[in-house]
């Protein structure tokens, strides 16, 4: 009876292996994309498994600052204004992703109910990203469109 309830179990949680296998085969964003080189003087990688996703997006050209502690107000919101970060989980919707901040740079963002709306487009390893919808619930009259290579 031990061996059946242990067979049982290896073929249950093979069987969710499978289930979890094919769905993120099924989802386009599955992976890791990495912002296109030469964009805005940008870099960042976005990561998304089949539930949830990290975003991170920073400036290149942003200042060094040895000592943030002895930096100025100013100084402060030259390094961090130009960086997007956030995570948590998303939907897709057709050609849409809402995305569900969990955490953020901003606090804003990530606010009980707040989200946002892109429109995307996958085509073999690229992807392009265009945002509708800010968390305030605002459509973004023309935003960028973002463009990545997937990495992984």
């Amino acid at each position: 009876m031990l061996y059946r309830m242990k067979h049982r179990t290896s073929i249950a949680i093979a069987g969710l292996v499978l289930v979890a296998t094919a769905f993120a085969a099924d989802s386009p964003l599955v992976g890791a994309w990495q912002l296109e080189p030469g964009q805005s003087a940008r870099a960042g990688l976005y990561l998304f498994t089949p539930k949830r996703y990290s975003m991170v997006l920073a400036s290149t050209d942003r200042p060094d600052i040895v000592d943030t502690n002895k930096a100025t107000a100013d100084e402060l919101r030259t390094l961090w204004g130009p960086m997007l970060a956030n995570a948590g989980t998303y939907e897709i919707s057709g050609d849409s992703i809402v995305i569900h901040p969990l955490v953020a740079k901003s606090p804003v963002v990530m606010k009980p109910g707040a989200n946002e709306v892109y429109r995307f487009h996958v085509e073999g390893k690229s992807l392009t990203l265009q945002q509708l919808r800010n968390s305030r619930g605002v459509a973004v009259e023309s935003a960028p469109v973002l463009r990545f290579v997937r990495v992984e």
